[in-house]
């Protein structure tokens, strides 16, 4: 999800009992529209955008605007609990990568940074929807997949030569690992490999595909006010991407 259509990406996967099959990519961006008929559509939907502001933020900004005390503390955990959900927080704790035990994966701050914009842009799309991880949407992000998988999960976006060879690798080794996973042409992998919107689309769908199977970490509370007002980031489990083979499904 991005702010523009240009920059917004849409990846839809049919599954049947021997392979996973990326359906045509068609034209390049996604409008809202486009957005709406694949909620519509689909079976489950993986959102690279978090769908949901930190409470603390939301709070202290509303009490600001009405001319109030700015109530949370702007240093220390304060700060943090402004910029950082606890979806955010529980993701750097919980996502661990093979042979990294010392590595850790950083979600993007929805109040702080650009992401915002697109999140607006996401939220007037979908309006109100379960954003604890239950429902139809899910919120992805794929950089945490790619960590937790033990691809390359930095340094392949962009046009810069040494990101499209890394973007090249990580196609590469994904399409070795999940042969399983086919395209409906060449020119679609190609498109995959050389755009990291489409990329990061895909694994938005693989993972929305694996809590559909019950293979994310579930070690949250569902019910929370969290969960429920801030959005849950769907976190896959290590062997997810083996285990989403058709052939290991019985």
């Amino acid at each position: 999800m991005a702010s523009q259509d240009a920059r917004t990406a849409i990846c839809s996967i049919r599954w049947d009992d021997e392979h996973a099959r990326i359906e045509p990519l068609g034209a390049r961006g996604a409008s809202n529209g486009d957005i709406r008929r694949c909620v519509e559509t689909a079976d489950r939907v993986g959102v690279d955008i978090p769908l949901g502001w930190p409470t603390a933020f939301v709070d202290s900004v509303g009490r600001h605007h009405r001319g109030e005390a700015w109530p949370a503390p702007v240093d220390g955990a304060g700060m943090t609990s402004l910029r950082l959900r606890e979806t955010d927080r529980w993701l750097t704790s919980h996502a661990h990568r093979p042979g990294e035990p010392g590595a850790r994966c950083h979600p993007m701050s929805v109040s702080t940074n650009l992401i915002a914009i697109p999140a607006m842009r996401m939220a007037h799309v979908l309006g109100p929807v379960d954003r604890s991880g239950a429902g139809k949407v899910i919120e992805v992000y794929p950089a945490a997949a790619l960590f937790v998988w033990g691809f390359p999960y930095r340094g392949y976006k962009g046009a810069r030569p040494d990101r499209r060879e890394t973007r090249h690798a990580l196609v590469h080794q994904l399409r070795a690992r999940a042969p399983w996973l086919v395209a409906s042409s060449d020119e679609d992998w190609q498109r995959i490999r050389e755009n990291d919107h489409q990329l990061d689309a895909l694994i938005a769908a693989l993972v929305a595909r694996a809590k559909s199977r019950g293979l994310c970490d579930e070690d949250y509370d569902v019910t929370s006010a969290s969960a429920r007002q801030e959005g849950w980031i769907a976190l896959p489990l290590p062997d997810a991407l083996e285990r989403l083979a058709p052939s290991a499904i019985g």
